[in-house]
């Protein structure tokens, strides 16, 4: 079975959050699949140079969350809107 990592919203990220969910369609569902694959897989987003701090975009959302993890919780810093990314 998979060790799954909480996942935690700090207070930044939820405040970006209220603002963007009424703005941008599918926000919820976009949060909803990013945090189900981070709490399983947290590097399969993009490092930040040398930094802690990782961030996955969203495909077909104009979005991107911002993170960092360890063994045990992976912690939502930031969500903002982006240009999204063409396949």
């Amino acid at each position: 079975m998979d060790n799954l990592r909480d996942i935690v919203r700090n207070s930044r990220f939820e405040q970006e959050l209220a603002a963007i969910v009424p703005n941008v369609e599918r926000a919820d569902e976009f949060l909803e699949g990013v945090e189900m694959v981070l709490a399983r897989m947290p590097e399969c987003g993009t490092q930040i140079g040398s930094s802690p701090v990782w961030f996955i975009p969203g495909w077909t959302v104009d979005l991107a969350i911002y993170y960092t993890f360890d063994g045990d919780r992976v912690t939502l810093l930031s969500i903002c809107k982006t240009t999204p990314i063409q396949p």
